[in-house]
């Protein structure tokens, strides 16, 4: 009898654990600039934060009224870091009350997580540092459960070269600095905030982090400046602000 019970209870508590890390998969989903204006095809840049890099248990959905009908598109991902991905539509949005639509796999079903408003985001002109192409060969994959739509390319971001030069670049720092105080000294001079320059030096150097937990720098290690793409994806103190919280706080719990 108590061998029982406690099967029961372990099975309970298995079920329990295994719907709090579903429920946790996906912490914080943002847009952070978008890439095109009205009449155009969509591309965004989107903040992220998730437990794991299984993108195939996400879908990003963009809604649209043209004239009396209601036209939904299910964009196309690349992963741009693990903070941070492109998405991009085929079908020209007509529409300045445009919605993100995003959805998150639980369990046998589909559940939306967020909808965003496309036009609110922050307009970032396209200056050519950036090249988005379709790529057939690198389609993301949904689960095998999903209703799978006609199969679309996702879009490769090949960045510029010049994002190779801060490979030479060392920050200085003593072994007392905090994370808050080397990003304090450089946000200015790499034309950032606090937060924006936490995350990209972070990016840049998970190996200068114990256990690559983000309040956990360490003091002998040396760090490495951040890209320009690195940089350039914190568009506003706020975003990043709350990007970087989620993070601390998810590192933290762990």
């Amino acid at each position: 009898m108590l061998k029982g019970l406690f099967s029961k209870h372990t099975l309970a508590l298995s079920v329990f654990l295994f719907s709090f890390s579903a429920q946790a998969a996906l912490s914080h989903i943002s847009i952070n600039s978008r890439h095109f204006k009205l009449d155009q095809h969509p591309q965004l840049k989107l903040n992220i934060v998730a437990a794991n890099d299984d993108l195939s248990r996400l879908s990003f959905h963009l809604r649209q009224t043209v004239g009396a009908n209601e036209v939904v598109e299910e964009l196309m991902l690349q992963p741009v870091s693990r903070f941070m991905l492109y998405a991009i539509g085929v079908d020209d949005v007509s529409d300045p009350n445009a919605k993100l639509i995003v959805s998150e796999y639980k369990g046998n079903s589909w559940q939306q997580y967020a909808v965003l408003s496309v036009f609110d985001a922050p307009y970032i002109k396209p200056n050519g540092r950036s090249d988005i192409k379709i790529d057939a060969a690198k389609a993301l994959k949904k689960v095998p459960l999903a209703a799978t739509p006609a199969e679309k390319d996702p879009i490769i971001v090949t960045a510029s070269n010049n994002s190779n030069n801060s490979q030479a670049c060392m920050v200085e720092r003593n072994n007392t600095e905090t994370l808050w105080g080397i990003a304090s000294r450089y946000a200015t001079s790499w034309n950032t905030h606090v937060y924006g320059a936490m995350l990209a030096l972070y990016e840049a150097n998970p190996q200068a982090f114990s256990q690559q937990k983000i309040h956990l720098i360490k003091q002998d290690v040396p760090l490495r400046c951040p890209t320009k793409v690195q940089l350039n994806q914190y568009i506003t103190k706020a975003d990043a602000k709350l990007e970087f919280e989620s993070i601390e706080a998810k590192h933290r719990s762990q």
